[in-house]
């Protein structure tokens, strides 16, 4: 795949909050890094939230996902995170607090949604 570029100012995973390094208003960060383990076990939730970024953030998607030199999956996880929860990935430590059952659950989704991103920008 070529690799795709945009300038951060059109990202929306940046005006979203993506690279903040503080949690959203009301919880601390101990409460962000759980709340992520909390997120990526339900699922559906997580899957919802997959589905809105390749919806919604069509300029940051083309700039990560068509990086290969990228942790794509963990770009995903992040970047449902923040879209649905508005936690911003500085909290991904999170993402050890799961069992790794529960991993391999969360990163086999977010693989499922980066191919059928792949397979719609071939």
């Amino acid at each position: 795949m070529k690799r795709i570029y945009h300038h951060w100012e059109k990202w929306e995973c940046f005006k979203a909050g993506f690279y903040e390094t503080s949690p959203p208003p009301g919880i601390t960060a101990e409460q962000a890094t759980e709340e992520y383990a909390i997120f990526l076990r339900d699922t559906a939730r997580f899957e919802a939230a997959l589905q809105r970024v390749l919806l919604e953030w069509k300029y940051s998607c083309e700039q990560f996902l068509s990086n290969e030199h990228l942790n794509r999956i963990a770009w995903l996880g992040q970047a449902s995170m923040c879209i649905a929860t508005g936690v911003p990935s500085c909290f991904r430590g999170g993402f050890k607090l799961l069992s790794d059952a529960d991993q391999a659950t969360a990163n086999a989704k977010a693989d499922e949604y980066l191919q059928r991103w792949l397979t719609n920008h071939a």
